[in-house]
């Protein structure tokens, strides 16, 4: 005999407005922890394409799985004390998050930059989106009267939850990731889903839920405590970009945007200790008459601050205003030209200049922002300089094949805007991996006699010898790089695996702090 079909409980006042007033801040809460969930594990893995790409893979995974398994739930127990329970349990795992992740992180290095990516952010995130998932079908079920109005049903729960979704992604993008530290926003996530289970509880026990209102004290009590200092950190901070970290180490102080060394500075002379920045200064011996320059992307003030003490003005393009607001408190970077918030290519595109030099020294993390390194960047950028000005371009790159398309792919490209390139490694090579400082100029590249200082002279004299003369067979395999066709991320995978890599096993608890 077909099994009869199980009857809906009276369901109590309110139970429609709470079950969608639940949906739309339960979407809320999805988008909140997909991008404190990237943030959470980008000090570890980096912010590429492939740490959003696991980070996104497992949200939808999750939901799937989520929606799948809430739907067999509701057909057996569609009763509105599972949809809190399943509440509760979903704040329970976030607020577990921030404590699980020291433990997580470091036991998934050994599946590599990608597979670890994606199996931290499964185990750490995976449980509480899965259970949000599941709240959908269930409160289709306990809100539909049957056949006749299941569509409209189902169509208001996944309209409610979507507009939740828009207002979590703009209020953690915005707001949020900004301003709190990602343990206070998970526990603060953690809290509300927490009171929402209770809310639930109530509503269907008429019993107030102790249990539950003891773990939502805790997780305010945790919300609102002062965040803990770093214990190696000088500084340390979340912006619109990444996690910023200062760090002290014997007489270096480094910059760290989302785990990854963007500045090294010799404290007691307040100079940069990467080669690479005395190799840029080469561009003076180019162009002895130049006076003003422009560096996008100011990292910690170090080039600017080379550049001026050699007589140029230099004016500076930062995308994140704490960026610009670190290099002055912690790297003494005081400027004689102007530092410019906002992005380097809306900037060139806005028509300021012109400048005699100018420096592309860009990161977010281990990855470029592609869209400044294509043809249609470096036209803009040839626009912006004096008739016989110089382009100098900083990127990390394995220097043999077969990881090494990412400084081919740039000679190319800028092979097509410029008549005139030279390549140069510029930075000891550690595990393959090294600075290559790509000059291009509209006039030819020979540099005359300059004064400089001996340290700097010698850097320079090092990156010369190692100059990099690729034929057009070298540079085949590598694509010119368009605003239509700029696959950067994907031809820095294997530099940013090594890279990741090497800052892992360098530094696994400044990572974690």
């Amino acid at each position: 005999m077909k099994k009869p079909p199980l009857k809906l409980e009276k369901q109590p006042p309110l139970t429609t407005p709470y079950l969608l007033g639940s949906l739309f801040l339960s979407g809320a809460a999805c988008l909140v922890l997909e991008l404190a969930g990237a943030r959470l594990i980008a000090p570890f893995y980096g912010s590429s394409i492939y740490t959003w790409s696991a980070m996104i893979t497992v949200t939808m995974v999750a939901l799937a799985l989520g929606y799948a398994w809430g739907g067999r739930q509701a057909d057996r127990q569609p009763y509105l004390l599972l949809f809190a329970r399943l509440l509760t349990a979903a704040g329970l795992t976030v607020a577990a998050v921030p404590w699980l992740r020291a433990p997580v992180l470091p036991a998934s290095l050994p599946l590599g930059v990608e597979s670890g990516a994606f199996a931290s952010a499964a185990v750490l995130l995976g449980p509480a989106l899965m259970l949000l998932g599941a709240l959908g079908p269930l409160a289709v079920r306990l809100t539909a009267t049957g056949a006749a109005d299941s569509g409209r049903k189902s169509g208001d729960a996944w309209a409610v939850s979507t507009s939740g979704s828009v207002l979590g992604a703009v209020l953690t993008g915005f707001i949020l990731i900004p301003h709190l530290p990602i343990s206070k926003i998970l526990f603060g996530t953690a809290l509300l889903l927490l009171l929402l289970g209770a809310l639930g509880s109530w509503l269907s026990l008429r019993a107030i839920p102790l249990g539950q209102l003891t773990a939502c004290a805790a997780c305010l009590t945790l919300a609102l405590m002062p965040a803990p200092k770093s214990r190696l950190a000088l500084s340390a901070r979340e912006s619109a970009y990444g996690r910023i970290v200062v760090l002290d180490s014997s007489s270096k102080r480094y910059l760290l945007v989302n785990g990854t060394s963007q500045s090294v500075m010799e404290k007691p002379e307040g100079e940069s200790e990467s080669q690479y920045i005395r190799g840029f200064e080469w561009s003076r011996s180019l162009r002895p008459g130049a006076k003003h320059a422009l560096v996008i992307g100011l990292g910690a003030g170090l080039l600017p601050k080379a550049l001026e003490r050699r007589g140029l003005t230099v004016d500076a393009f930062e995308i994140d205003p704490a960026i610009a607001e670190t290099a002055r408190a912690d790297f003494g970077y005081e400027p004689r030209g102007r530092v410019v918030i906002g992005d380097g290519r809306a900037l060139l595109e806005a028509g300021l200049g012109p400048w005699d030099l100018a420096f592309l020294d860009a990161f977010g993390a281990e990855s470029p922002p592609s869209h400044l390194f294509t043809t249609e960047a470096f036209e803009r950028m040839r626009a912006s300089l004096s008739p016989d000005g110089v382009l100098a371009i900083n990127i990390v790159s394995a220097v043999a094949p077969p990881d090494d398309r990412p400084w081919k792919a740039l000679y190319r490209t800028l092979s097509a805007s410029f008549p005139h390139v030279r390549a140069f490694v510029a930075s000891d090579p550690n595990e393959g991996l090294a600075n290559i400082l790509l000059f291009a100029s509209a006039a030819p590249l020979e540099a005359g006699p300059t004064s400089t200082s001996p340290r700097v002279a010698k850097e320079i004299s090092l990156m010369l010898s190692r100059e990099l003369r690729p034929t057009p067979h070298d540079l085949e395999p590598a694509p010119v790089l368009a605003d239509d066709f700029a696959p950067l991320d994907s031809l820095m995978a294997g530099t940013a695996r090594r890279w990741r890599r090497l800052l892992q096993q360098a530094m696994p608890e400044v990572l974690l702090d």
